[in-house]
Formats: C-alpha cells, sequence, structure tokens
C-alpha cells in the first residue's frame, strides 16, 4: 500500500517515521518533526527539533540544528543544540555547540566553541589576562 492509504490519500506515516534527504538532493528550509532524520545530501536552514537527527558520510548540514541526538559522519557548520553529540571518524562540526554528552571518534572534528548544558564549571582563564601574569607568560614563551 505504500505510504499512502488507498482511499482517502492520506499519508499513513507515523510520528516515528523518518525522514530522508537522499545524496544528490539538496533542500532549503525547515524541518520540524518528532521523528528522526537521515541526511546523506545536502540542507541548507534550521532543523527545530527531531528525536534522531543522522549526517551520513556525503551529508552536509549549514544551520541552526536543535535533536536528542546527534550523530555525524559528514560535515555539519552551524549552531547546534543537543543532549547526544556523537561525531564518527569522517565526521566534522564546526560552529557553536550545546550538548549533554559528547563523544569523538578518533579523526573526528570538532572545530568551535562547546559548551555543556547544566554544567557548573567556570573559566579562570580571565584572571590570567592580568598585567601581572601577562609578563610571566611572555617570559615562559621566550624560555621555550
Amino acid at each position: 500500500m505504500g505510504i499512502f492509504g488507498k482511499s482517502d490519500g492520506k499519508s499513513n506515516a507515523t510520528s516515528s517515521s523518518a525522514t530522508i534527504i537522499s545524496e544528490g538532493t539538496f533542500v532549503r528550509g525547515g524541518i520540524d518533526t518528532a521523528g528522526s532524520i537521515f541526511i546523506d545530501g545536502k540542507f541548507e536552514g534550521a532543523i527545530a527539533s527531531a528525536d534522531s537527527l543522522t549526517i551520513g558520510k556525503t551529508g552536509e548540514v549549514v544551520g541552526n540544528v536543535s535533536a536528542t541526538t546527534l550523530t555525524v559522519s559528514g560535515l555539519l557548520d552551524g549552531i547546534i543544540n543537543a543532549d547526544n553529540v556523537n561525531i564518527l571518524e569522517s565526521g566534522r562540526i564546526l560552529g557553536k555547540m550545546q550538548y549533554q554528552n559528547l563523544s569523538i571518534e578518533q579523526n573526528g572534528i570538532f572545530e568551535g566553541e562547546g559548551k555543556m548544558k547544566n554544567s557548573t564549571f567556570i573559566s579562570k582563564y580571565k584572571s590570567i589576562e592580568e598585567p601581572r601574569f601577562q609578563e610571566l607568560i611572555e617570559e615562559t614563551i621566550q624560555e621555550a
């Protein structure tokens, strides 16, 4: 019967259905789904919510992404909000990311700014920018 019912032509797809953007396909716009998304093509825009977003090896996404679980084998360039982020061996993420759990396989790349959700860590980096530390830092660099 396929995805359409015989009598009314309405979709039989449920919230657990997958949205697939195949290799060779380019989509610009927005996606908001409670289901899963698999991208092996190119997508530019916003993914407002997804249970699971998987970017395959040939997939490229540029934009804002929000997902419960994000798995990247291709390229993601943008602003990311996800609970669980998995960057696989061929995966590359560029941009700003908020996450709860982050896993990066060997040769996977994350370049940008990352912040763990609900983190209690506070950087003390600003304190070493004070003038009294600058001389010490410069001396250390010159000695190396």
